[in-house]
C-alpha cells in the first residue's frame, strides 16, 4: 500500500508540479496521491483563455506595445486558474520554444503573443508534434523569428529565403546542435561533437517556410491576423524538392504543396531520436532539477519515444514521467526507502514562479477583476523581481539551458561541471531587487484604495501570537519543510521582538515571517 505523503512532501510534490499551490492543494495531493492527482490535473477545468479575456476587457483600438495586456492574462490566469499543472507545463514550454512581446514586433503584438499562448496551453497535454505544428504555423512566431512573407530564392543572388526559424526550429526547439545519446548527452565523432544538422539542412528547412504570410480573409480587425494560422502564397513558395541529412530517407518531391511540405519536414524532425533527450532533459529542468541523471533523462526520454501504447510525443506520457520518476521520488529518502538524494539534485526557483507561490498561497485578489490598477501593474510585479514571462530578451529564453555561473565551482572543468540555468538572471542587484519587490507586494493591503491586488492574511492572523508554529507552518507551506533549525531559530527571534497590541501589528508580524522565509536560501533553492 502507497504511503499517504506528509503535508511536506505534498507541498514539496507541487513545488515542481504547479507555478503556486494553496493549503487545500496540499491536502489534495495527500487525499489522492501523486499519480491520481496527475491524472486529474490532466482534465481539470480551464479558465477563459487570454485571448477572449483581453478582447472581453481591452478592445481593440490603437496599437501600441501593451495592446491587450498580455501580461495582466498571465497574471490572472495564474493566480485563479485551478489546472496547476497545466499552467506550469505551459510556462515551461514557452521558455523552451520561445516567443515574446518584449519587443514591439507589429501592431497589436500582445493578441500575438495571447495566440500563442493559448495555443502551448491548449496543446500542452497533447501530442508534441502538434506543439511543432502550433508554432511553426504561428503568425506571431513567424513574426518573431522573421520568415513572415519569406520568399523563394530569385536565381540572381539578390534573395534568399529567411532561415531564422528554420535554424532555430532544429537548435532550439526540436533536436539541438549535436547527435545525443538516449540520456542526452552529446556523441563524440571525430573532430569533437558531431553535428545534428548542417547549414545545407538549414537552407533547405529554410525552403519549406517561403510563402508563409497572415490570413487576411474576412479580416475583421487588424487583431483578428493573430488568431488564424498562416496561409501560403504559392508565388513566393519554393516548391522544388528538399531533402535533408538528419533524415536519411526523406525526401520532399517537387510539386509537392507548400501543407504537404510542411508536414513532411516537420515529421522528419519529429522522428529525429534526439527530440526525445533534447525536450524531456530541458522539461526535466524546468520542472524539478536542473543536473537530471542520465537515467532520469533515459527513463522520460523512453515515455516520449513510446507512452507504453506505441505512441510517440505524447505529452501527459512525459510529463507524468518527470513527475513520478525515482530521481524526484526519492530525492529527500522517502518512507519507501528506496534510496538516497541524487548527487547535485535541486535548482533554484524562478523570480516568476516565486511571486506567483505567493499570490496563490495567500490567496491574492482583484478588487475590479481586472488584475491591476493604475499604480500597480503586473509588469511592475514581474519586473521587479527580474522575470516578466512572455518577454524574454532573446530567443535564447531568460536563461540558457546549459547556463553555469563563470569563476564558480559549477563551471569546473571536465565532468564535474554543474549547470545552473536561473542564476543567469542572479546577481548581486537582482538578489537586492527580489526581497525589495517582495517586500513591497506583501505588504500590499486593500486598506489603501490605490490597491486593486492584495493577499488576505486573515486566516493567519491566530497565529501571530506565537512565532514557532507561525514559521513552522510557512516552511510547510512555502519551502517543503527545508528550513533550517539555524534559520528558524533567527526568524523566530526576529518575530519576537516585533509588537502585536492590535490586529495590524499581529498582521505585519505575519507579513516579516513571510518575506523571511521567502528570501531565505532554503526556500529560494529547490530541492
Amino acid at each position: 500500500m502507497a504511503l499517504t505523503p506528509t503535508r511536506a512532501e505534498a507541498a514539496r510534490f507541487l513545488g515542481h508540479a504547479a507555478l503556486g499551490y494553496t493549503s487545500s492543494d496540499i491536502e489534495a495531493v495527500r487525499q489522492a496521491g501523486f499519480e491520481t492527482w496527475i491524472d486529474r490535473q490532466f482534465t481539470a477545468w480551464r479558465q477563459t483563455s487570454h485571448w477572449d479575456w483581453m478582447l472581453q476587457r481591452y478592445k481593440p483600438t490603437q496599437p501600441n506595445v501593451y495592446d491587450g495586456d498580455l501580461v495582466t492574462s498571465i497574471w490572472r490566469r495564474f493566480i485563479e486558474g485551478r489546472d496547476l499543472l497545466r499552467q506550469k507545463v505551459t510556462f515551461a514550454l514557452s521558455e523552451i520554444l520561445v516567443t515574446s512581446v518584449g519587443n514591439y514586433i507589429a501592431g497589436f503584438t500582445h493578441y500575438g503573443g495571447a495566440s500563442y499562448l493559448d495555443m502551448l496551453e491548449e496543446r500542452s497535454f497533447g501530442n508534441f508534434r502538434d506543439i511543432l505544428q502550433g508554432a511553426s504555423q504561428s503568425l506571431f512566431m513567424a513574426y518573431y523569428l522573421t520568415f513572415r512573407g519569406s520568399r523563394k530564392a530569385d536565381g540572381q543572388g539578390t534573395q534568399q529565403p529567411d532561415e531564422n526559424y528554420a535554424r532555430e526550429l532544429l537548435q532550439l526547439f526540436s533536436i539541438g546542435l549535436f547527435v545525443l545519446d538516449a540520456a542526452g548527452n552529446p556523441v563524440p565523432g571525430e573532430n569533437g561533437w558531431q553535428q545534428a544538422y548542417t547549414q545545407a539542412d538549414v537552407e533547405a528547412l529554410a525552403r519549406v517556410f517561403t510563402g508563409w504570410d497572415a490570413d487576411l480573409l474576412d479580416w475583421p480587425g487588424a487583431y483578428a491576423r493573430w488568431k488564424r494560422p498562416m496561409v501560403n502564397s504559392a508565388t513566393h513558395f519554393d516548391s522544388g524538392a528538399k531533402s535533408f541529412s538528419f533524415a536519411p530517407g526523406v525526401t520532399i518531391p517537387a510539386g509537392a504543396s507548400p501543407q504537404e511540405n510542411l508536414r513532411l519536414a516537420l515529421d522528419a524532425i519529429f522522428q529525429h531520436p534526439n527530440v526525445g533527450p533534447f525536450i524531456g532533459k530541458q522539461l526535466i529542468q524546468r520542472l524539478v532539477t536542473s543536473n537530471p541523471s542520465d537515467n532520469y533523462v533515459r527513463r522520460v526520454a523512453a515515455a516520449f519515444n513510446n507512452n507504453g501504447q506505441g505512441v510517440r510525443g505524447d505529452m501527459k506520457a512525459v510529463i507524468k514521467a518527470i513527475l513520478i520518476d525515482p530521481d524526484l521520488m526519492d530525492a529527500e529518502g522517502r518512507r519507501n526507502g528506496m534510496g538516497p538524494q541524487p548527487e547535485h539534485f535541486g535548482k533554484l526557483r524562478e523570480p516568476a514562479a516565486r511571486l506567483v507561490q505567493f499570490a496563490k498561497a495567500f490567496n491574492m485578489k482583484s478588487k475590479s477583476g481586472n488584475w491591476w490598477s493604475s499604480t500597480h501593474h503586473p509588469r511592475d510585479f514581474f519586473g521587479s523581481v527580474g522575470q516578466t514571462p512572455m518577454t524574454s530578451p532573446s530567443v535564447f529564453n531568460f536563461f540558457r539551458p546549459d547556463y553555469s555561473p563563470p569563476g564558480t565551482s559549477f563551471s569546473a572543468s571536465g565532468e564535474s561541471k554543474l549547470l545552473a540555468p536561473e542564476f543567469q538572471i542572479t546577481n548581486e542587484s537582482s538578489v537586492i531587487a527580489y526581497v525589495k519587490a517582495m517586500a513591497w507586494i506583501i505588504g500590499w493591503t486593500f486598506r489603501d484604495t490605490a490597491i486593486d491586488c492584495a493577499a488576505d492574511y486573515s486566516a493567519w492572523l491566530p497565529k501571530a501570537s506565537d512565532p514557532l508554529t507561525l514559521v513552522n507552518e510557512l516552511d510547510v507551506l512555502l519551502a517543503a519543510g527545508r528550513l533550517s533549525s539555524e534559520t528558524k531559530t533567527l526568524m523566530i527571534r526576529a518575530l519576537n521582538t516585533m509588537p502585536m497590541a492590535n490586529s495590524e501589528q499581529r498582521e505585519n508580524r505575519i507579513k516579516a515571517a513571510l518575506l523571511m522565509v521567502m528570501s531565505a536560501p532554503e526556500y529560494i533553492t529547490q530541492k
